[in-house]
C-alpha cells in the first residue's frame, strides 16, 4: 500500500498542488483539491483487485461501533469487516493555520478504537523550501509509533518520511 501511496503522491502536478488564482500571480493551497486528486491517483493505482477499498472523507455518524463525528481524509479497509482496517490518512497543507493535534486525535481514535493497522499524517507544500517550524514542533510531539508522517514538498516530488518507527516494516520500502 505504501508504495502505491508514494507513487500517487509523486504524480500530483502543480495545478492540484496549489490552485492558481484568477487575475493574479498567486497560487493557494487547497486541501480538498489536493485530496481529490490524490484519491483519484491512488484509486487508479490500487485498481479493482486490491483487497481493501479506499474511501474519501467517510462519514461514520450513525455507525453502531463508532461514537464520534470524526471524518479522516481517507480510510483503507474492507467494508463491513472491523478486523480488516488497514490505514487511516489525514492530509494538511503547510498553509494550515490550526494545529495538527485535532488530526492526530482522529488518527489515534481510528488506531485505538477501530483497530486500524497504521495511520499516515501527510503534510504537503513548503514555505521557502522547508516545513514551517510550527509544523515540525507538532510532528515531534506525536507519540504513537503507528503514525507515519510524510512530507510532499513539491509537485512531482517523492514524499519524504519525516517520522516513523524504525522497526516498522509497513513502510520500509518507501
Amino acid at each position: 500500500f505504501m508504495r502505491c501511496l508514494k507513487k500517487a503522491i509523486e504524480s500530483i502536478d502543480e495545478y492540484y498542488f496549489q490552485l492558481p488564482v484568477y487575475g493574479s500571480d498567486r497560487v493557494m493551497y487547497r486541501e480538498r483539491v489536493y485530496c481529490y486528486e490524490l484519491y483519484h491517483k491512488l484509486r487508479c493505482i490500487l485498481g479493482d483487485n486490491f483487497p481493501y477499498k479506499l474511501y474519501g472523507e467517510p462519514d461514520k455518524s450513525g455507525h453502531p461501533s463508532i461514537k464520534s463525528d470524526k471524518k479522516p481524509d481517507f480510510i483503507v479497509h474492507k467494508p463491513g469487516d472491523m478486523n480488516h482496517n488497514l490505514v487511516v490518512i489525514e492530509v494538511k497543507s503547510v498553509a494550515y493555520r490550526g494545529r495538527l493535534d485535532k488530526d492526530i486525535k482522529t488518527l489515534k481514535l481510528f488506531l485505538n478504537k477501530l483497530r486500524y493497522y497504521r495511520a499516515v499524517m501527510l503534510i504537503y507544500g513548503n514555505i521557502n523550501g522547508d516545513l514551517p517550524e510550527k509544523i515540525k514542533r507538532e510532528i515531534n510531539k506525536i507519540d504513537d509509533k503507528r503514525i507515519v508522517v510524510l512530507w510532499h514538498s513539491a509537485p512531482y516530488k517523492r514524499p519524504k518520511i519525516i517520522k516513523q518507527d524504525p522497526k516498522d516494516c509497513f513502510n520500509k520500502r518507501l
